[in-house]
């Protein structure tokens, strides 16, 4: 994990799919909970550090599979600096394009597929440097699989 000196930490929430009760396997031995599925698979998130991913710090499991995951974040996002309208240097532009492959290439290295690549989701740190965020939610959901909710949409 890479020192996180000056910086801001955010939280974000979400709820694991919940299983009907008294559910057995195959084996008929109860099935493991999603939400416990999910932090095992947090576990290998925290793992994956490089300076075009916003790191991932902690997970809490509370009442009704609900989970708050705490990461580094920035203030400042791809789509801030589209919504302010001003004019942005090609360079600066080739600069932004050329941090966002840097880390999906570091994510592809170890089998990970951004899913919510958007420029909410592309933030930018205080010197201008890309940090991809919420990189790892389609990882440790199972693809998806272990949430009621759609991977991929920004709020």
């Amino acid at each position: 994990m890479f020192p996180l000196k000056d910086t801001v930490m955010g939280a974000s929430t979400f709820f694991a799919s919940a299983l009907p009760h008294d559910v057995c396997g195959s084996n008929g031995l109860p099935l493991t909970p999603n939400s416990i599925k999910i932090l095992g698979r947090f576990q290998i998130l925290k793992t994956i550090t490089h300076p075009r991913l916003c790191q991932y710090v902690d997970i809490t499991r509370g009442k009704h599979e609900r989970l708050v995951v705490a990461a580094e974040h920035c203030e400042k996002s791809l789509e801030d600096l589209l919504r302010e309208r001003k004019p942005v240097s090609s360079s600066r532009i080739l600069c932004i394009a050329y941090e966002v492959l840097q880390g999906l290439q570091y994510m592809n290295k170890h089998g990970m597929v951004h899913r919510a690549l958007s420029p909410c989701n592309i933030l930018l740190d205080r010197k201008g440097h890309v940090k991809l965020a919420k990189f790892g939610l389609y990882h440790m959901t199972a693809q998806g699989v272990d949430v009621d909710f759609p991977i991929g949409l920004c709020r």
